[in-house]
C-alpha cells in the first residue's frame, strides 16, 4: 500500500515523451429506465428540460394532446396511459395504443383507498375489473396494479389490507406490477414501506412520490431525501419505475413541500432540485470511462448504500447538490467516514497515470483507493479551509490495461468531490 501526500501545495512534475496522449471517444452515463415524473406537461417544453435524465410519464389520464405527444416523441419519452377509476375512457386509450404500438402498460386506479381520489372499494373495483382486464387483453397490453398509499377509506387506510382483499376477487396473475405512493420524510421508512410489497413478488413501480411531511423545512432538505430515496429506488432490483411527484405545482419553488424540479417564470429551467433528480446517478454498470475524460462525480455506478441494499437493509450514504465550485452540474457532499462510491475505467495501456481529484474539505481527509475490490492506494487531502474552496489533488498512480471499477472511500475526514480524471503524463 501506498501514501500519497497532496492538497493545496501539491506540485507534479511530468517529463516529455514522444508520444502523445491518447485520447477515446467520451462515454456518458445511459439514462435510467426507472425514472420518470408524476406530471401533466401543461408546458410542452418542459420535456426538453426533463428527457435528459427522466424517460417516462404519466398524468393520470388515458392519454396526451397531440402537441406534447410531438414533444414526447422527438425527446424520447415513454408515456403510460392510466384507468383513473372505474369510469374509465377505454375509447381514448385504445386510440392512443393504436398510434402507439410500443406502449405496453395501463396504469390501474389511482389510490382507491381514499375517499377523494378513485374512492373504490375492493369488491367496487373488482367489479370494474374485468372491462379493464379485456381492454388490456384486447390491445396487448399489461397492467399495473391500483396505485396505493396510505388511505382514508373506512377499513382500508392500510394498503395492504386493501390489496390481500382485492387479490382474493382478483387473479394477482392479471397484474404485471404493484403501483405504489409515498409522502414519507424518511428514506429509511420508505425503504421499509417498500418492502412491504415485496410479497406480491411483482415488479414495484413508485408512481409517487416526494417527501411530504413537516420536518421538510426548505429545498435542501428535500435535496437530502431525493439523493438517499433515488439512490435507494435505484439500487432496488424489486423496483421497475419510480415517477417524482411533481415537476411543477401552484405555488413558489421554494415554498412547502420544496418539491419542484423547474422554475416558475420564462425562460424556464430545472430548479436546483431538478438538476439533482435529472443528474444524479443512474447507477449505469455499462458504461466505463477512458483516460483523459473528466468524471463527474455524480456519475458513480455504486456506492455503499447499494450494498446495504442487496443485503436486506438500508442505510443514508453521501448526498448531491449543485456544484460551488466553478464549474460541474452536481457535488457530491456528506462524503464522511467509511462511506464510498465507485466508477467504472476503460484503460487502455498498463502504465503511470495521473489520478486528479477536484474537491473541497475543512478537514484532512485520508481516501483509500481500491481496484475491483484490491487494495490500490492510500492519499491524503489536504484541508482546503472550507467546503467551499474547492481545490485539485494529483498523483501518479499505476493502473493495469482494462476495464476497472475504481472505489474512492473515506477513511477519515470528510470532503466533497466535483470530479475525478485519470490523464496520460
Amino acid at each position: 500500500m501506498k501514501l500519497f501526500f497532496g492538497g493545496m501545495t501539491a506540485v507534479i512534475l511530468f517529463s516529455c515523451n514522444s508520444n502523445a496522449p491518447s485520447f477515446y471517444a467520451e462515454q456518458y452515463q445511459k439514462r435510467s429506465s426507472k425514472r420518470g415524473v408524476s406530471y401533466g406537461f401543461q408546458i410542452i417544453d418542459d420535456t426538453k428540460l426533463l428527457s435528459p435524465g427522466v424517460s417516462w410519464f404519466y398524468n393520470w389520464a388515458p392519454d396526451i394532446s397531440t402537441t406534447l405527444d410531438a414533444n414526447v416523441q422527438s425527446d424520447s419519452l415513454d408515456f403510460f396511459p392510466m384507468a383513473w377509476n372505474g369510469s374509465f375512457d377505454s375509447n381514448r386509450i385504445r386510440a392512443y395504443k393504436q398510434s402507439h404500438p410500443n406502449c405496453n402498460y395501463i396504469l390501474a386506479f389511482n389510490e382507491p383507498n381514499l375517499t377523494d381520489q378513485a374512492n373504490m372499494t375492493p369488491q367496487q373495483a373488482a367489479e370494474k375489473w374485468p372491462s379493464l382486464k379485456a381492454l388490456a387483453d384486447e390491445l396487448g397490453m399489461k397492467i399495473i396494479s391500483p396505485a396505493m398509499n396510505y388511505g382514508t377509506l373506512a377499513g382500508y387506510s392500510d394498503p395492504i389490507v386493501w390489496l390481500d382483499e382485492f387479490f382474493k376477487l382478483v387473479p394477482l396473475s392479471d397484474v404485471d406490477g404493484i403501483a405504489i405512493h409515498c409522502y414519507m420524510s424518511s428514506p429509511g421508512a420508505m425503504a421499509s414501506y417498500v418492502k412491504r410489497f415485496y410479497k406480491y413478488n411483482k415488479p414495484l413501480w413508485m408512481t409517487e412520490f416526494c417527501a411530504w411531511e413537516k420536518n421538510i423545512t426548505s429545498v435542501k432538505s428535500q435535496m437530502k431525501f431525493m439523493s438517499d430515496a433515488v439512490n435507494y429506488l435505484e439500487s432496488d432490483p424489486k423496483v421497475a419505475k419510480y415517477a417524482w411527484f411533481i415537476p411543477r405545482s401552484s405555488g413558489a419553488v421554494d415554498s412547502y413541500p420544496f418539491m419542484q424540479l423547474l422554475t416558475k417564470k420564462h425562460p424556464y429551467e430545472l430548479s436546483d432540485l431538478g438538476k439533482v433528480y435529472i443528474h444524479m446517478s443512474t447507477m449505469d454498470k455499462s458504461t466505463y470511462y477512458p483516460v483523459n475524460q473528466r468524471i463527474e462525480a455524480e456519475n458513480y455506478s455504486s456506492l455503499d448504500m447499494e450494498d446495504a441494499v442487496k443485503e436486506g437493509n438500508f442505510k443514508t450514504s453521501i448526498h448531491l447538490q449543485p456544484t460551488t465550485d466553478i464549474d460541474g452540474n452536481l457535488e457530491v457532499h456528506d462524503f464522511y467516514i467509511n462511506q464510498w462510491v465507485e466508477y467504472q475505467i476503460d484503460i487502455q495501456k498498463e502504465k503511470r497515470y495521473i489520478l486528479n481529484l477536484r474537491y473541497a474539505s475543512q478537514f484532512n481527509t485520508v481516501c483509500e483507493l481500491s481496484l475491483n475490490g484490491s487494495s490500490l492506494a492510500t492519499i491524503l487531502l489536504e484541508n482546503t479551509g472550507s467546503d467551499s474552496i474547492w481545490n485539485n489533488y494529483l498523483s501518479q498512480i499505476s493502473f493495469p490495461k482494462g476495464k476497472h471499477t475504481l472505489r474512492i472511500k473515506v477513511a477519515d475526514g470528510g470532503m466533497r468531490l466535483n470530479w475525478l480524471k485519470i490523464t496520460e503524463q
